[in-house]
């Protein structure tokens, strides 16, 4: 390195140390961020507007597969000023012919954020660099180099549940990236996470989801979330070559159910499940795979899945922002029509109480009826003349369905909800 030689230190402990000293602007979550159910490094990047690298840098002993529901992360480093305001953003750094000099107030931290490098490059570069004691003048070496990164995949064709390989070369050492996958006029899923090794490179395999269908075209992707998504070449599902009953694949919501658990998907379609070996959790939204059940005791739902697989993922974005369907005082408040009807006779109103809680006027069963409202994830209402719960689920800012969890005919303001019928607010 030019100028002043300094004493070694490992990339371990400067990473530790770096973090002190960073300069990150706050987030659209804060400083902070404690962990909700189901939350993954990738939710949380997406959802505050943070890389996956920071939030691993920010949070070295934190394992991103091991989520403790409760725990706060930090997404931050930026330091208040002594009256509670923010400091003044970093000017980048300046640097000529692949070196930077020190300048007042520098880490290593910050001046690697600002030259849009990792520290682990920066160091990597700079061997003897100790970042406790760099001296103003300082002259760093800056990577150059335009190694082009790749991605390769094998094997290239299979049915669902086949084992894939993912090989992605020439990207940052030490950094998180989300690997994904769809189908190559679609938009991709993430399905895993995982961290490239000291000389950039990754090798981490994945499984076909069950989603998609013989002759579907996919492409897998590496997304290092730095404005970089690498792409495989085609991937081609084809059929199983099995005599074993059709397996079934399906996503959605966990609901309860008469007798078994429901699944309700996107579609608003319902099925019902069984398993000798898999509990189901209510509200949770999951892939599932399993064939369908000859005769069961079920007998709710277009047909029963005896459910071999299920696996908790992500549910699709409602356009609330966070991707689920929260039913809450604030969205249900006020009066509702149905989509055919007109807002001059809503169909239904909710309001407030004398004592906070929520309640609903509508007609059931052709008599006017006052219910209470319940919120969460998903929501109910709840009549006891007669004694009817009806469930509730957020369709976007503006549209609700209804529909009796039984499936049994309801007149619900004028409309049948042993089918899903939805609302729009007035």
């Amino acid at each position: 390195m030019p100028g002043r030689r300094l004493p070694l230190i490992t990339a371990a402990a400067a990473t530790l140390a770096l973090t002190a000293g960073a300069a990150q602007a706050q987030t659209r979550c804060g400083a902070t961020y404690t962990v909700s159910p189901g939350d993954t490094f990738y939710d949380i990047g997406q959802r505050c507007g943070v890389s996956l690298s920071l939030i691993a840098e920010l949070n070295p002993d934190t394992d991103p597969r091991d989520l403790r529901v409760g725990e706060e992360l930090r997404l931050s480093s930026r330091a208040r000023n002594d009256d509670g305001s923010a400091p003044a953003p970093d000017s980048r750094p300046e640097q000529t012919d692949g070196t930077y000099q020190v300048q007042e107030g520098d880490t290593a931290w910050s001046i690697a954020q600002a030259l849009g490098l990792s520290v682990i490059e920066l160091m990597n570069q700079n061997p003897d660099l100790r970042p406790y004691s760099m001296a103003v003048g300082d002259v760093l070496d800056v990577p150059t180099g335009d190694r082009t990164a790749a991605i390769d995949i094998a094997p290239a064709s299979g049915p669902v549940g086949t084992e894939v390989t993912i090989e992605a070369r020439n990207l940052r050492p030490y950094d998180y990236v989300t690997i994904g996958v769809g189908e190559r006029a679609s938009e991709w899923r993430a399905i895993d996470q995982a961290r490239t090794g000291e000389a950039g490179n990754l090798t981490a395999t994945v499984d076909v989801p069950r989603r998609f269908d013989p002759g579907d075209q996919l492409i897998f992707v590496v997304d290092t979330d730095r404005g970089m998504t690498l792409k495989s070449l085609d991937f081609e599902v084809t059929a199983r070559e099995t005599d074993a009953p059709e397996t079934v694949a399906l996503e959605g919501r966990v609901m309860d159910g008469v007798e078994c658990p429901v699944l309700r998907t996107p579609d608003g379609d319902r099925y019902a499940l069984t398993s000798s070996d898999i509990a189901f959790t209510e509200g949770e939204y999951v892939e599932i795979a399993g064939t369908r059940a000859d005769m069961s005791f079920c007998q709710q739902g277009q047909a029963t899945i005896d459910v071999t697989e299920i696996r908790e993922v992500s549910p699709p974005d409602d356009g609330d922002g966070d991707g689920r369907a929260r039913v809450d005082s604030a969205f249900l408040r006020g009066a509702w029509a149905a989509e055919t009807g007109n807002c001059a006779r809503p169909a239904f109103d909710i309001y407030t109480e004398a004592g906070g809680g929520l309640a609903i006027g509508t007609s059931l069963e052709g008599y006017a009826r006052t219910g209470d409202v319940e919120t969460g994830l998903e929501g109910r209402f709840v009549f006891d003349r007669p004694e009817i719960v009806l469930a509730v689920e957020r369709r976007g800012d503006d549209r609700l369905s209804v529909v009796a969890p039984d499936g049994d005919p309801v007149q619900f303001a004028g409309h049948d909800v042993g089918e899903p019928q939805v609302f729009t607010r007035c």
